[in-house]
């Protein structure tokens, strides 16, 4: 759970805090953007919901992997 969070909070600090992420600084003069682009907003909840749906599946993947592979040994 706690890879989750911090995966969540990581995107979050890419994509939209403060005023547009770690984006908007490194790229705001070169793509453009302001408000007129505030309909983009719920595309990043969806990234970063995702984010962390991604981290919960490989964690769930590898803690699986970690079993079959400690059976294997004891067997």
């Amino acid at each position: 759970m706690k890879r989750v969070l911090v995966s969540m909070l990581f995107m979050f600090s890419v994509v939209i805090w403060p005023f547009g992420g770690l984006f908007s600084v490194l790229f705001g003069k070169l793509l453009g953007g302001g408000p007129s682009e505030s309909f983009i907003f719920p595309i990043y909840t969806g990234l970063i919901l995702l984010a962390g749906l991604v981290v919960a599946c490989t964690s769930i993947i590898l803690d699986e992997i970690k079993s079959l592979k400690e059976e294997l040994h004891k067997h």
